[in-house]
Order: C-alpha cells, then structure tokens, then sequence
C-alpha cells in the first residue's frame, strides 16, 4: 500500500464483480464503446454481432448466480415445424456448449453457466462462440425453414 493510502487498486473479489470485469474486457475489444451496450435494471449487455443480437447477462436463479448468454435467431415459419425442431436437434449435438430451443414463437440459443469457478477464457469462449454460432445460424435456418430473422422488421 502507498504511503497515504492510494496503493493499489482492489481486485474484484466476488463472483460478479470478476465476471462483470470478464465480459466487459472483452467487450472492450470488439466495441467502441461497450458501456453503450449495458442494459438498464439489470446487469447484462446487449450486443449486435453481424446479424446477431446477443444478450449477456449476469443473473441469480435457483441455481445461484449464472452467467446466461442468449441469442434470439428467428421467428418460427408457419408451417413445416417438424422438419425445423428436428434440425434444431441435431444442432444440439453438432455444437457442444450451446442448446437450441424454442420460446413462444422464436428459436434461441442459449448458454448458462454458474459464476463459481468461471475465468476470463471460459468466458470469452462462451460469447465468441455463441456469437458466431448465432451469426452463422440464425440466417442458415431462414433459408432452409422460411420464418423470419429475429432482427427483422
């Protein structure tokens, strides 16, 4: 410690603090400026990664404090849904690490992962790699299924 008290700066000592400080380093790389990315009321981000939007966000549930990343694809097409979900699940098995699945009428990818023993790599593969799976997907399923892109208007 300095001589009146200005050593150094603490380090984040609880699991949201240094989870908080994961994300947003990486994000600091990718974004001018990723404060613009935080949301209000809660502690997440929102991003758009080519045509993905993905939502990070730092969050306590039953099974405590988790990191969730979720990217929204598409709208459900009006017909041909069996066809989409069975391709969702081989999907599911294609890429470890990230689930595909279906709320109200919109796919998602999806990935929670408790705060406890998380890192700064764990993180960063986290969001990378749902960022590009959601970026490569979400247009691949639209052209394959029909529906629309989550994005679109």
């Amino acid at each position: 410690m300095g001589l009146f008290g200005g050593g150094r700066r603490n380090a984040p000592t609880s699991n949201v603090e240094k989870t908080t400080m994961y994300v947003e380093r990486l994000l600091g790389e990718v974004l001018e400026n990723p404060a613009q990315a935080r949301m209000e009321g809660q502690l997440g981000w929102n991003i758009m990664l080519g045509s993905a939007n993905i939502e990070i966000l730092i969050a306590e549930n039953e099974q405590g404090q988790t990191l969730q990343v979720v990217a929204p694809l598409m709208h459900l097409p009006q017909t041909g849904l069996l066809p989409l979900y069975r391709r969702l699940l081989e999907l599911n098995m294609m890429t470890p690490g990230i689930t595909f699945g279906v709320y109200g009428d919109v796919v998602f990818l999806y990935n929670e992962r408790p705060l406890e023993g998380l890192d700064e790599v764990e993180v960063r593969d986290i969001i990378q790699r749902m960022a590009l799976n959601a970026d490569k997907y979400d247009n691949e399923l639209v052209e394959e299924f029909g529906g629309r892109l989550y994005n679109s208007v």
